[in-house]
């Protein structure tokens, strides 16, 4: 053969296999508004923890070391009742990702709230315990899905979770009949289409249908 016209063929050889392998793309994390589904893990007598909106945001310190941020709706509603104790839970996140795909956040902080009884409002003790809090870093959902084992307490009653999350987390699913709709997710232009999606009917909020990746 041709020497010139095998190295040509080499060439476009290298060039095929070059493109079929993704680089690396770091731990992105989309901000701000993430939408979580909990799944109860083993038996508990404590009434189930409905979806929620998580304030999920990623940062660099000045080291240059990353942080991921953990800010559930329900103790960021009682900030103004009890505000000398942070809503958030502040981790160390990885830079890169794992064989699966998926950035650890480690040292995960407790996050909770203290409010007394006022105005005829029952008092609240909420903690979140984080713990195996992961975020998707593939090319098709990048830093748009999250996984985690969650410990909560809700004045003195303890249950385990696992949280499945994804963003964005603002997409309205309630149907016209008031239940509801998994079609609106399925159809959401706003949501990435290679997820497999599902509606929360406990805060109408379009959610991950599987474990991460929830992927079609």
């Amino acid at each position: 053969m041709n020497q010139r016209i095998l190295g040509l063929l080499t060439l476009a050889a290298f060039a095929t296999s070059c493109d079929s392998e993704q680089p690396p793309i770091g731990c992105p994390v989309q901000s701000l508004e993430w939408a979580a589904t909990y799944k109860p893990k083993g038996t508990s007598a404590c009434p189930i923890k409905a979806g929620e909106q998580i304030g999920i945001l990623k940062f660099s310190t000045p080291s240059g070391d990353e942080r991921l941020s953990l800010k559930p709706a329900t103790l960021a509603a009682l900030d103004a009742l009890d505000p000398e104790r942070l809503s958030y839970s502040l981790g160390a996140l990885a830079k890169e990702s794992d064989a699966e795909g998926f950035c650890s956040a480690t040292n995960v902080a407790v996050a909770e709230k203290h409010t007394p009884a006022s105005d005829g409002v029952a008092a609240q003790d909420i903690i979140y315990r984080w713990d195996n809090v992961r975020v998707l870093a593939l090319p098709q959902a990048p830093g748009t899905q999250l996984v985690a084992d969650l410990e909560y307490t809700e004045n003195g009653c303890t249950a385990q979770y696992e949280v499945w999350a994804m963003w964005p987390g603002d997409v309205d699913c309630q149907g016209v009949t008031g239940g509801p709709d998994d079609s609106l997710c399925q159809s959401a232009t706003v949501i990435n289409p290679d997820f497999a999606v599902t509606c929360d009917p406990t805060q109408m909020r379009c959610v991950p249908a599987k474990r991460p990746p929830s992927l079609e």
